[in-house]
């Protein structure tokens, strides 16, 4: 890098001293020589104080071509083109040239039909081309009116606090540069921007919040700092939330056990096994010995009482003739 800064530095004193030695003869004439016993040879500058300043770079937009394929919409590359024009410093007569160059497609075809059509003077006014594209390649479709398009800015459904804040703020933005195309200005739009959120703010507790004071006692500033604190508070819940979740859940090990845990859960299963046969055998005795002490009485048989019959009590049986016993005594044999 020295060497380089050398080179040029030898460069740039040669080129002094070739137009010093170009100057016209008289002025040569004119010189006093004592002053020529005061001159530096070139060789002899300090090239350490020089300093070499690389031009800037601007990084350039991408190209817009209106469709889906683009990698940005067209607000998002309205901004970037602004962007580039304000650092390249390009003056307003090539700033509507500049533009048209990052323009390809039915992009291009839309603005040149629009400045043919319209007679639109883009030299003097470049802004213009941003309106005609926003007007056929922007996601909201704004009327003639932007003040309209702002106060009609309500906050949406189950829409966060901190999102329709933003929304409002961007809505005014627009507001501000379709109301300067059009010559006019915006007066006070934060102002405008907190009200309207006061009004309509979609969190009860907030709107209870805006209630401690009047409406004309907030500023931006009041409500950006309550709405910070509110969006700080909120993700430390949410974060508490999942911490708890995250501690209750337990991560099961679906895979099966290897040969060792099996060993030592069957080892570890062997006395709770046996434990529980000797407290069963246990368990039986004491049935056992429970039905044992404790019989219910039994029933006796129903006994049958036989007829009287002449005979039955008489020797020898009239059966068989045995003199051993009685008819009654065979019969219940």
């Amino acid at each position: 890098m020295s060497t380089i800064v050398q080179q040029i530095g030898h460069q740039l004193a040669d080129s002094i001293m070739s137009h010093l030695n170009s100057s016209s003869p008289s002025e040569i004439a004119t010189k006093n020589p004592q002053s020529e016993s005061h001159q530096i040879p070139c060789n002899t500058f300090d090239l350490s104080q020089v300093q070499v300043i690389p031009r800037s770079q601007v990084r350039e937009p991408p190209t817009f071509k209106g469709e889906s394929s683009d990698a940005v919409t067209v607000d998002e590359w309205e901004d970037l083109m602004r962007n580039y024009i304000k650092k390249s410093v390009i003056q307003q007569e090539h700033q509507a040239e500049e533009i048209l160059i990052h323009l390809r497609g039915r992009a291009r075809d839309v603005v040149r039909c629009g400045i043919r059509n319209c007679g639109i003077d883009v030299q003097q006014n470049p802004q213009a081309i941003y309106t005609l594209l926003r007007k056929h390649f922007g996601s909201d479709q704004c009327s003639p009116v932007p003040l309209a398009d702002f106060y009609s800015t309500r906050p949406k459904e189950k829409e966060d606090s901190f999102e329709y804040w933003l929304r409002l703020n961007r809505a005014a933005d627009v507001a501000v540069s379709r109301l300067e195309e059009q010559g006019k200005t915006f007066d006070n739009p934060s102002v405008e921007v907190t009200r309207m959120f006061i009004r309509h703010c979609p969190s009860k507790d907030l709107a209870l919040t805006f209630r401690s004071k009047t409406i004309e006692k907030w500023s931006a500033q009041d409500v950006q700092e309550v709405l910070d604190e509110y969006h700080m508070e909120k993700g430390l819940k949410s974060a508490e939330e999942e911490s708890r979740i995250s501690v209750n859940q337990a991560a099961v090990d679906c895979t099966a056990p290897t040969s060792g845990l099996k060993k030592e859960l069957q080892q570890s299963a062997a006395p709770d096994n046996s434990t529980m046969e000797r407290l069963i055998s246990m368990l039986e005795k004491v049935l056992l010995q429970g039905q044992s002490n404790f019989q219910p009485s039994k029933r006796q048989p129903f006994k049958s009482r036989l007829p009287n019959i002449k005979g039955l009590n008489d020797m020898p049986c009239s059966v068989c003739n045995d003199n051993s016993h009685t008819t009654r005594t065979h019969c219940r044999q």
